[in-house]
């Protein structure tokens, strides 16, 4: 999770719940089972205060399947790692392959490798590899996807894009 889609989670559980969860909510309960452990002893706790009549979904009956005993399902996963790795099934054959992701240095990165290049250096600013891991469509970066200006992601430091 970014911030953004962290605070949107967020809002549909303030939503779905009638709690009011803090914005930090996923980054203090970082696992979904965590969260989910969690959201049960807020709900618990406003139902056994509040009583009935209030905004909230009531509790399951006690014997009824909570959501703590209902398997997760991942309807879709992405991602893009060093290699050209552009799925989780690409990652896994990369992984069980013992595929070298290793690579040449992008080209349109602006760094001049011949001068940055100095064995074996333990200087600042100097580079002991000729190769590493990279994303080379990096630079394709959509910012409006994010609500990001394209002003501040031009300013952004590009790890954090």
């Amino acid at each position: 999770f970014d911030s953004l889609t962290a605070v949107e989670l967020r809002n549909r559980l303030n939503t779905a719940t009638g709690l009011r969860l803090s914005a930090t909510l996923v980054f203090d309960y970082p696992s979904p089972t965590v969260l989910a452990r969690h959201l049960l002893a807020e709900l618990t706790a406003a139902n056994a205060t509040d009583g009935v009549g209030t905004d909230r979904p009531a509790l399951p009956a006690a014997g009824t399947a909570t959501a703590v005993d209902e398997p997760i399902a991942i309807v879709a996963m992405s991602c893009r790692f060093p290699g050209g790795v552009r799925t989780p099934e690409e990652l896994w054959q990369l992984l069980e392959h013992g595929t070298d992701a290793m690579a040449a240095f992008p080209a349109d990165r602006g760094w001049d490798i011949e001068e940055l290049y100095e064995p074996g250096s333990q200087t600042p600013g100097k580079i002991h590899a000729r190769e590493g891991g990279f994303l080379y469509d990096a630079g394709d970066f959509d910012p409006g996807f994010f609500g990001i200006s394209p002003r501040e992601a031009l300013a952004m430091d590009p790890q954090q894009r």
